[in-house]
Order: structure tokens, then sequence, then C-alpha cells
């Protein structure tokens, strides 16, 4: 192998390696049990009867007052079900405690949907999703026991609670659509004077200690999970774990408050307000591997025997991005998109698009990546084609080129001159080499990130010991196929004026991208597995081309 592919591989490895270190994917774990509580989302407010203008500037967030009713009623549980999700709301703060899928991909047992994977699970009533809470107001946060439980309607519930002369109702819908629910708070001022408040919605992401990962060679196995404040347009992510360091907290247009992991999304959506107000978002740990994402409203009040309403969108399923792009509180795109948080993005979508196009008429997500690799190596055939003839060019030239590194042996600006005419001459460029590996790399790591975080492949088969390309092999079946045809590939190369070098790298290479593929998702070994079968027929044709070549001069 020319001695500057090697460099240019070993370089773009080094750059892979620093952006997952700069640039870490965070991901909450999918595990039923240990996934990460997350919060639907909020609501924009409507004011459903005459209030007070509210202040502009950020809402302040003193504890609220301790005089909360303790009523301590017994807790009751209501479950509203859409055809995709199972959501079981409680009387305990009027808070969602559970949200299992119900769709078949997503059953632990087929057939089952008990056994569907749960978004939410959540062990403390004080973690539960969609806990609503008046920091600085002039009422104290009704206290879980206080709410009462009533069914408006077959598809909703209310939970309605009194503090200080204030009524409290959280009113649930099923929205039509798959994963949603609506979600109104209305906060009625049943006394004589005004008052003010703020609203705080809570949402909780829960970290699995045994999947925090991090690192490039964690795989498919890490899962962070991570607090979202979508600001404007960008979406703020900070993990759980450095929430436990460093406390997030973003103003402004606030647009949604999330809690994530690799595949699945609880958040909480308000609706616009008019006129338009900052929100404040925030993001802590206040428990350890617990992390919280609160979006507090700028200040309103309410006039005397008056209400207002927050109103919210909340979404809790997976990271499709159709069914992302979908939800529009109010009409208005909130780029929940956002959510889904890969490298390269302006390759890892246009690739996930091409994935569930050959899928479309497949109906299997490996042969789907396998026709993928086959995609991408004719769109980079003719780049690899000029420089596998390149290299061969240079492996006739290799006996000149080894008579002047002999004749200027202690001149090497000379020598370096030399070279370079002599490649001019021939039509040979020194960085031809380097070409398919610059292309494939930026490839590679957007694949990469797309199989890794694509929820469309999560728990999808391939072949019968791949249950799911979005793990490991767990036989390693696929990683240690790849080495092999890696190292043949690699031994069929021209051979380059440093084959000391070749050899060790045709094995240095091998065992290094082998043990990477050890860790990381099996479609992603099945990709580089497919590739360099590839490169094998496209080092055959060039074999071919440079005998027939040979023969007619």
């Amino acid at each position: 192998m020319e001695k500057r592919v090697v460099i240019a591989i070993v370089i773009c490895m080094g750059i892979l390696f620093a952006w997952t270190k700069f640039f870490p994917q965070p991901q909450p774990p999918p595990v039923a049990s240990n996934a990460p509580t997350s919060t639907p989302p909020g609501g924009s407010a409507r004011e459903a009867s005459p209030a007070a203008g509210a202040p502009a500037g950020s809402p302040s967030l003193a504890a609220p007052p301790t005089n909360a009713p303790a009523a301590n009623r017994p807790e009751e549980t209501v479950e509203l079900v859409t055809p995709a999700v199972s959501f079981l709301l409680s009387s305990e703060g009027g808070t969602l405690r559970q949200a299992q899928l119900r769709e078949p991909k997503y059953l632990l047992r087929k057939g089952d949907p008990g056994s569907g994977l749960k978004l939410i699970n959540t062990g403390e009533a004080r973690f539960a999703p969609l806990r609503t809470e008046f920091p600085g107001s002039k009422f104290a946060t009704p206290a879980d026991g206080a709410w009462t439980v009533s069914r408006p309607a077959p598809d909703a519930v209310a939970f309605e609670a009194v503090a200080d002369g204030v009524r409290i109702e959280k009113r649930y819908r099923i929205e039509p659509q798959s994963y949603r629910l609506l979600l109104d708070v209305t906060v009625e001022n049943q006394g004589d004077k005004p008052l003010d408040h703020h609203l705080a919605m809570h949402v909780f992401g829960h970290q699995n200690p045994d999947q925090r990962g991090g690192s490039f060679l964690s795989g498919s196995s890490a899962n962070p999970a991570s607090i979202i404040c979508e600001v404007g347009e960008k979406a703020e992510r900070e993990s759980v774990e450095k929430l436990a360091k460093d406390k997030l907290e973003k103003g402004g247009n606030v647009r949604w408050v999330a809690a994530d992991d690799k595949f699945f999304l609880v958040a909480a959506l308000p609706l616009p307000e008019s006129p338009p107000r900052d929100r404040l978002c925030t993001g802590t740990a206040p428990a350890t591997d617990i992390g919280d994402g609160a979006l507090t409203f700028a200040e309103r009040t309410v006039a005397p025997h008056a209400s207002t309403t927050y109103a919210f969108v909340v979404y809790a399923g997976p990271k499709v991005l159709t069914e992302l792009e979908q939800v529009r509180p109010g009409g208005e795109d909130v780029r929940l998109s956002d959510a889904v948080d890969v490298n390269l993005a302006f390759l890892s979508r246009p690739i996930l698009s091409l994935l569930k196009f050959f899928y479309s008429f497949t109906g299997n997500w490996g042969v789907a990546i396998i026709l993928l690799t086959i995609f991408i190596r004719l769109l980079t055939f003719y780049p690899t084609q000029r420089s596998l003839l390149s290299a061969k060019k240079m492996q006739r030239l290799a006996p000149k080129m080894n008579a002047i590194r002999k004749k200027y042996e202690n001149d090497k600006q000379r020598q370096s001159i030399e070279t370079m005419n002599l490649y001019k001459a021939h039509g040979v460029s020194p960085l031809g080499g380097c070409l398919p590996s610059l292309i494939q790399m930026p490839i590679w790591i957007a694949l990469y990130s797309t199989l890794n975080y694509a929820v469309e492949l999560y728990r999808s088969p391939f072949a019968l010991h791949i249950h799911d390309l979005t793990a490991k092999d767990p036989y390693y079946i696929t990683p240690l196929l790849m080495g092999g045809v890696m190292f043949l590939q690699m031994r069929m190369s021209p051979a380059s004026p440093d084959s000391q070098q070749q050899a060790m790298m045709s094995i240095m290479m091998p065992v290094m991208f082998t043990a990477f593929s050890l860790v990381l998702p099996s479609g992603l070994a099945l990709y580089m597995l497919t590739s360099y079968l590839i490169g094998i027929l496209q080092q055959l044709y060039i074999n071919h081309l440079d005998r027939k070549s040979g023969a007619t001069t």
C-alpha cells in the first residue's frame, strides 16, 4: 500500500476519534425498566378569561410557599390508550407515571401488548414527568396527595387541586396522531385580588449507570441520557451525568423541553403564546442518575374570578423523523426533529432517507444496508478507479523511484524534485491514493451515526444470528468476516516502494478495524464487509485492465 494512503487512513482515524471525543452522542437507555424518565411536552398559554398583562422578564425561581395543603388521598391511576402508546396517569401530582409502547416492533414478547417497552416507568412520584410547580407565586404548589380525579370524556382525564384560593386543573386528552397527548393546565383565581404566578413544567431523564458510555469504543452499548432545551432554532443538550456538575440554563424563545435517549423521546411542547414571551429552560440533577428539565413561563397575572390556561402537546415515542416533524403545536414548526442528534447530519439524514427507500421494496433493513453500500460504491467508483490505476502506475515506477533514491541518497531536496518530475511525466498523482479514503471517511462517520441512532433499525434482524442491527454482532461473525475480507483486499493492493511497511499495515489495519467492529453496530460491520467485498471485485477488474494493457504494449 502506498505510504501516503496509510498516513491518510491514520489521520482520518485520528479525526474520527477526536470527533467522537469532543462531540459525543447523548443517548438514554432503551431497556424498559431503565429507560430515561422523560416528561411530556409542556404547553403554551391561552387566556381563558381576562388577565392582566404579564411582564416580559425572566421568571423568578424562588422556592414555592410551604403552606401547600397536606391532603393525603390514596393514589389513583387512569389509563389513556392510543394505538401506539398506553399512558398511565397518576393523581399524585397529576403526572405521567408510565408510557408503554404498544406497536409490535417494541414488544419484548411477541403478541403480548403488555410487554411493550416502557419509556417512562417512574419509581418515585417526585420524578414523574409533567410535574407542575408554581415557583415564586403567591400561592403554594398543591401537595401530591391533594389532587382529585375525574373522567370528563372517555378519551380524557382531569386532575384538580385547590391551594390558597386557587383552583388548578390538569386535563389530558388523547391526540389522534400516534405518540401524543394534549394537556391543558388551567389556573383559576377564586379570590378577589389579582393573582401573579409562574408555571414550571418538569420532565425527567434517568441514566442507567451501566450505559453511560461517552467514547467511541463504547459503541452500541453506550446510552447516556440527556435533557434538551430547544431555544430558538438550536437544541441545547446536556447529559444527565454532566448536569450533576454543571447546571443547564437557557432563556429566550424556548420552544420545548425534553428528556431523550438513544432511540426515544419524551417532550413537553407549549403552544405559541400571543404575544410571544420569553421562557426559561433549566436542566439540573436532583438525584443520582436523574436529570430534571424544567420549562418556566414568564409571569402571568390572573384577574379575580378569572382563569388562564397553558396548553401543551406531549410527545412520548420513538425518534422517527417523520413523526417528530409532524408535531406542530398550534401549527408552528418547533423543530422537534432537532432531538435526533447525529454527527454530520447533512450526510446522516440523506443516508437514512436512502435506507428507507431501499427498505420500502426489500422489507429487510440488512438488505437495505447492502444496497446502500452498493449505491455509495457506485458514487465513489470513479475516484476509486483513478486511485487504483494510479497505484498500479506507481507500482510500475518503483524501479525508477528506487534508482532516484539511490542516486540522490544524500540530497533529499533533489530526490523529491526528481520524484515529482517522474510522477508528472507518467501522469501519476502522489495524492491519488488518499482521495478514496478521504471520501469514504465522512461517509463512514455519518453511517456510523445513522446506524447507531436510527430507531427505524432498532431491533431489526438480519441473518440468523443478528437480531438487532443497531447492536453489536452477538457472535462477532460479521466483524471477523469483515476483517478477513479487508486483509485479503489489502494483500491484493499494488505493492508500494516500501513493501515492508505495506506488509505491516496489511496486518495492522484489518486487526484495528476488526477490533472496532466488535463493539460497533452490526449494521456498520455489514456495511464495511459489503464495501470491502466490492473493493476486491474492483481490484480484480483493475488487475485485469493492467494485464490487458501490458499485453498490448
